[in-house]
Formats: C-alpha cells, structure tokens, sequence
C-alpha cells in the first residue's frame, strides 16, 4: 500500500471517529435526553403522563441522515 494510501486511511478513520462522538442535550419535558452526533442519534424518551407519578419510555435510534430532522 502506497504512502498517500495510508494517509488516506488515516483521515477517513479520523473523520469517522469525530463523527461518533455524541453531544448530550434535555429536552424540557419531564427528563428525555439526546444524543447526537454527525452519524446518529439516539433519544431515550422519558416524558411525564397525565399523573405526575407515571412516565412513558422509549429509546428511538436515527442513522444518518435522519437524525438531521426535528424531533
């Protein structure tokens, strides 16, 4: 394999790695928190219900590049 192959190789797997590193963020709605990152998102759903004691739960997961769209 040539020099400028390796190179190559080498930012690729640079720029996939930044890539993968996830920004956590709350959303104002009794806990839900994401994670999101250039390639992904995942959400882990955690809203209050109609009596304050329950809570719905989910985790929803969007591949690049749905994850760009609203929630």
């Amino acid at each position: 394999m040539g020099n400028r192959a390796k190179r190559a190789l080498l930012v690729l797997g640079i720029v996939l790695a930044i890539g993968c590193i996830p920004v956590p963020a709350s959303l104002r709605d009794g806990g839900t928190r994401t994670y999101t990152a250039l390639l992904y998102r995942v959400t882990v759903w955690h809203p209050l219900t109609e009596t304050p004691e329950e809570y719905k739960t989910a985790t929803q997961l969007q591949i690049f590049p749905m994850n760009f769209r609203p929630l």
